[in-house]
């Protein structure tokens, strides 16, 4: 699968034998301020030999305001702050002055510009000792330097590593000993692939904008940007030896002195019927100290990559101002199922920035062709045939819980085309409540809610508006002919439970008037998906009781079991914990989370289905880690075929873009948990395993009971 690729900056291209203002090249911008580390006799480590500081200070110099700082330069934090440099370039690759760390770590934090030549950023650490330098013993270097900065890194094939960032802010405001139910994820920057701006292969490049300080949440020091390329020897696309290397530099160094950033591209809804108009809504912000023009393209494309609706728009934004657009497109019909909108940003006839999301239209006969689910005996029936679950547990990469907020429709779908193209035929998610969110914060985190969340539901049941990103989820789950399952009672409002999570919290079992707003909610859920194929309902994540609490969860299962059936809902009913074992009497299906499936042999003798819902498989950075992941998911994928479970369920599509080396041990160990793909959308080691492992389905006979 290709990395995904969000957003696109360009700028002034280079033609060779014209003047400067006839290359289109920038005028030398004085107003951005550069420096670059250089020390005679520092190591390299993945920079070729030519790729000198040298180079680059003589071919930056051209167009902008730049200068050299020594060790003790960079380490002083009177020399190296926002007040003298918006962009602080290490071209020593993977190998770093460690003397620096904390002068570079505050200098960043307080919004400092970043780019990084080669590597991984912050990976060797060297000091100076006796006129020599020697690299420092540290035993982690990713948790010690790269994971405080929001950099994340993984290796593919022999020695390549690709890189991401984090979306969200880097302190968790509380310990979550309750369950990793939110780790305060506000998005505040972006990371893309400049595909079609460089020359050469632009795959291992990634560009990082931002649009509020991702480390103390304030907008008053807006972060410059930030550029790493993970390239290595001499096929690095800034080689001196290659004609296009200046080309690129020039290009990269003008795309991080560009101040202008899009975001939060959204529609008012993310599911529309056939003759509603659109609302197209997105955010520009101007980091400048200068008023700017410049043009806006909006777009919407339809399934096929037909553009249907283009806008262009002329617009002024003050210096350190932000504004919110929207705009009305008045369809006559919409035919297809899905539409990608696309919002792009041209500043003096460059394009800056470009930004994507999508929605879905409901209703819509061609994509209601979604796999029917039953269940025979022992066993599952898809489309009227025996078949066994092969899923995942998916929250998306960069927003997680967020999609239940503001979706990225366009990468949820994405992800789903993935699924089914490895040949998964399910998806479970975790509802989280509209109004948890406002919850969460007045209860758990004691605090104001973020501005961020100002859309966030003020009732107990969901708004229109939130509704409709359901329907938009499933309909994408309908379109691959996933079988979705939501639970739906873990993350709740107030008035159904507890906000804090699920563990071992029985007010939503016991409480009278919290099931009673959650009959109400059945009531309209049922009303508006009982028709709808392809769902099944998890009632509760990991209520992980005592035993003696299990009638309490009995009585309750059943009451609600009952409420979905008076209301006319028939679809298939668990419960995500191993305590459902011991609740077929109500349930459809038994739901074991577990690492050692093969713990489950034992179990042989039940009248109904039960599946691996959560088998946990975690992975460091490492080629050799993914190896491991891979090997053990071999096993645990052959020793669920060991047992007469009738499905496997890893947790979960990928690791989460979080900072949770700043968090608790138990919600760092959840960041490793992905199986299938990495931050950025490229699959993993046990992807591709798991996809040859479904074969292994055909020698396991179905006994028709």
């Amino acid at each position: 699968m290709c990395k995904y690729s969000y957003i696109i900056l360009a700028i002034c291209l280079i033609v060779p034998n014209v003047s400067a203002e006839e290359k289109g090249l920038c005028p030398l911008n004085a107003e951005f301020r550069i420096a670059i580390f250089k020390e005679d006799g520092f190591p390299t480590i993945k920079t070729p030999a030519a790729l000198s500081p040298e180079w680059m200070h003589n071919v930056i110099s051209q167009r902008y305001k730049i200068g050299y700082l020594n060790l003790n330069q960079l380490s002083d934090r009177g020399t190296l702050n926002v007040k003298n440099f918006d962009l602080l370039i290490l071209p020593y690759g993977e190998a770093f002055p460690f003397e620096a760390f904390g002068a570079i770590k505050d200098y960043i934090f307080s919004g400092g510009g970043l780019f990084n030549l080669a590597g991984r950023p912050f990976w060797a650490p060297y000091e100076n000792k006796n006129g020599s330098w020697e690299k420092v013993n540290v035993t982690d270097p990713y948790k010690e330097f790269l994971a405080p900065l929001g950099i994340k890194y993984y290796e593919f094939k022999e020695g390549n590593i690709g890189l991401s960032v984090t979306t969200s802010l880097a302190l968790t405001p509380i310990n979550p000993t309750h369950g990793n139910v939110f780790p305060y994820r506000i998005p505040v920057r972006d990371f893309f692939h400049p595909q079609g701006l460089l020359s050469g292969n632009t795959d291992e490049i990634i560009f990082v904008k931002s649009w509020r300080n991702a480390y103390t949440g304030q907008v008053d020091a807006y972060p410059q940007k930030w550029c790493f390329i993970s390239s290595k020897g001499e096929g690095h696309p800034l080689n001196p030896k290659q004609k296009i290397a200046q080309e690129n530099l020039l290009k990269i160094v003008n795309n991080l002195s560009c101040r202008i950033v899009l975001y939060d591209l959204a529609t008012n809804y993310y599911a529309y019927k056939p003759n509603e108009k659109i609302k197209i809504l997105f955010k520009l912000l101007n980091k400048g100290q200068r008023n700017e023009k410049f043009n806006i393209l909006l777009k919407v494309f339809n399934e096929n990559q037909v553009c249907v609706y283009s806008k262009n728009k002329s617009l002024e934004l003050s210096a350190g101002k932000k504004t919110l657009i929207h705009e009305v497109w008045s369809p006559k019909s919409l035919k297809g199922g899905f539409y990608k909108t696309q919002a792009t940003l041209v500043y003096k006839d460059l394009i800056i920035d470009k930004i994507e999301n999508g929605f879905v239209v409901k209703g819509i006969e061609a994509i209601t062709k979604v796999k029917s689910i039953g269940i025979q005996g022992k066993q599952f029936i898809l489309n009227g045939n025996l078949a066994y679950i092969l899923g995942t547990n998916y929250y998306e990469s960069k927003i997680g819980e967020l999609i239940w907020y503001m979706p990225d429709i366009n990468k949820i779908r994405e992800d789903f085309k993935s699924m089914k193209a490895l040949g998964l035929n399910y998806v479970r998610i975790h509802y989280h409540h509209p109004k948890w969110f406002r919850d969460y914060y007045r209860q758990v985190l004691k605090d104001k809610i973020d501005p961020y969340f100002n859309q966030a539901d003020i009732t107990v049941l969901p708004s229109e508006r939130s509704w409709r990103i359901m329907d938009a989820i499933i309909q994408l789950a309908n379109e691959q002919d996933l079988i979705i399952c939501l639970d739906i009672f873990t993350l709740v409002p107030n008035e159904m439970g507890n906000p804090i999570g699920w563990l071992r919290l029985k007010e939503r079992i016991t409480q009278r008037d919290k099931i009673d707003f959650q009959k109400r909610f059945i009531k309209l859920l049922s009303q508006r998906y009982k028709d709808t194929p392809g769902i099944t309902w998890d009632l509760w994540n990991e209520p992980t009781l005592d035993n003696s609490d299990l009638a309490l969860l009995r009585n309750w299962a059943k009451e609600i079991i009952t409420a979905l059936k008076d209301n006319g809902d028939n679809h298939l009913i668990t419960i995500g914990d191993n305590l459902s074992l011991e609740l077929l009497d109500i349930l459809d299906y038994a739901s074991i989370h577990t690492d050692h499936p093969e713990k489950f042999t034992y179990i042989n003798n039940l009248a109904k289905p039960f599946i691996f819902q959560e088998v946990w498989n975690d992975s460091g950075r490492s080629l050799s880690d993914e190896s491991r992941q891979e090997h053990k998911l071999k096993t645990d994928f052959n020793n669920f075929l060991a047992t007469e479970a009738s499905g496997f369920v890893p947790w979960q599509w990928t690791n989460q873009a979080r900072l949770w080396n700043n968090a608790s041990p138990s919600e760092t160990w959840d960041d490793e948990l992905g199986i299938f793909t990495h931050d950025d959308g490229t699959l993993k080691l046990a992807a591709r395993a798991f996809s040859l492992l479904k074969n292994n389905i055909r020698e396991k006979n179905f006994k028709k009971e």
